[in-house]
């Protein structure tokens, strides 16, 4: 039997040392629970925000600021380390409602793809000492059916101007027969919404609001700017 030597033994307490010293390192590199939030808002600006113009890059930041605030939530109050992209995204939309004009909602549809691949790559690798877990994904399918789900709700409340009692007669089908009037083979037929939601924002409109911030100002007018032709091209 060949004896191994003193080496050996140093070797081994040199890999051992070594695998002590990662495993620390990796603990000093985790961050609180509470911060997933932000890190992952900045992560999302520093990777995504130098590829895109700013109304596209200003309407992104405030629906992924909501989406994150509701994901938080979830870490905060119920130690959830498993998020539901499509119950999240949601969420956020129905947060959204009216006070997003519809070319808000034209520009998500656009970004989806990459937000959705910046997510799935991000999201689980923040790290922290119980990683995260996203289920169920949003497919092309699942996305157009809660866009356009939402868009119908938003014609009803346009419709309706917000009465309850009115907007408690609304019937499912209602809804899913405006989902279906506008929707293309190809995805939303951003003409026909235009023509049933204009300029529907909620009342009073934000844009004289004396509450509004002079940067939410000029984010809704240059949205507001935006006409169904510019989702055929390239939107300023």
């Amino acid at each position: 039997m060949v004896k191994q030597g003193r080496y050996a033994g140093v070797s081994k307490q040199k890999r051992l040392r070594q695998l002590k010293q990662r495993h620390q390192a990796k603990e000093q590199r985790a961050i609180r629970p509470g911060a997933v939030g932000e890190f992952l808002q900045v992560r999302y600006h520093l990777t995504q925000a130098g590829q895109q113009r700013p109304v596209m890059r200003q309407t992104m930041q405030r629906f992924m600021s909501q989406w994150l605030a509701n994901a938080q939530d979830l870490l905060d109050e119920d130690e959830q380390t498993t998020w539901s992209m499509t119950a999240l995204t949601k969420q956020a939309m129905q947060q959204f409602n009216r006070q997003l004009p519809w070319q808000g909602y034209a520009l998500l549809d656009q970004e989806m793809p990459r937000w959705t691949a910046f997510l799935t790559k991000e999201v689980p690798a923040v790290p922290l000492q119980e990683r995260i877990s996203l289920v169920e994904p949003l497919t092309v399918e699942t996305w157009q059916d809660c866009l356009t789900e939402q868009l119908a709700v938003n014609t009803m409340l346009a419709m309706t101007h917000n009465n309850r009692q009115q907007l408690q007669q609304v019937q499912t089908d209602q809804i899913q027969s405006l989902q279906t009037s506008i929707q293309t083979a190809n995805g939303v037929d951003w003409e026909k919404v235009a023509q049933l939601l204009g300029l529907t924002v909620t009342e009073p409109d934000p844009l004289t609001s004396t509450m509004m911030d002079n940067k939410t100002k000029q984010w809704l007018e240059r949205l507001n700017k935006l006409t169904s032709a510019k989702f055929n091209a390239d939107v300023e």
